[in-house]
C-alpha cells in the first residue's frame, strides 16, 4: 500500500482542501469547480487568497519539472485556486452562465503548438 503524498509542512493546514482540489489535470480541476457549490468554492477561494503568495514563493525554489511530490501537490492546489477565482471573480457561479454544458463537447484533437 502506498502512502498518500501530503502537502509541504508549512501548508499542512490546507490538507483538507487538497484532498478535494489538488487534482493533477486542468480538466479535472475545471470539472471540480463546475460540480462544486458556490459556498464550497468561496471557502476554498478565500483560504487560497491568503496563502497563494507564500505558496508561490515556496514553489519558486523548485524547477517546474523537478518538484518533489509534496510541492507538486501544492502546485496543483494553487492551480485549483485559479479555477476557484474564475467562479468567484468572473463568473460569479461555478460555471460560465448561459454557456452550453461541457458534456456536449468532446475534444478529438489538441494542437500543442508548432
Amino acid at each position: 500500500m502506498t502512502e498518500r503524498v501530503q502537502l509541504p509542512p508549512a501548508f499542512a493546514d490546507l490538507e483538507h482542501f487538497a484532498a478535494r482540489w489538488a487534482l493533477p489535470g486542468s480538466d479535472e480541476r475545471m470539472h471540480k469547480r463546475m460540480s462544486s457549490s458556490m459556498e464550497e468554492i468561496k471557502a476554498f477561494y478565500d483560504t487560497m487568497l491568503k496563502v497563494t503568495d507564500s505558496a508561490l514563493a515556496h514553489l519558486d525554489q523548485f524547477e517546474l519539472g523537478a518538484m518533489p511530490p509534496a510541492e507538486t501537490r501544492l502546485f496543483h492546489l494553487v492551480l485549483a485556486g485559479a479555477e476557484a477565482a474564475l467562479a468567484v471573480e468572473v463568473y460569479r457561479a461555478p460555471q460560465l452562465p448561459l454557456a452550453p454544458s461541457e458534456s456536449r463537447f468532446k475534444v478529438t484533437h489538441m494542437h500543442m503548438g508548432d
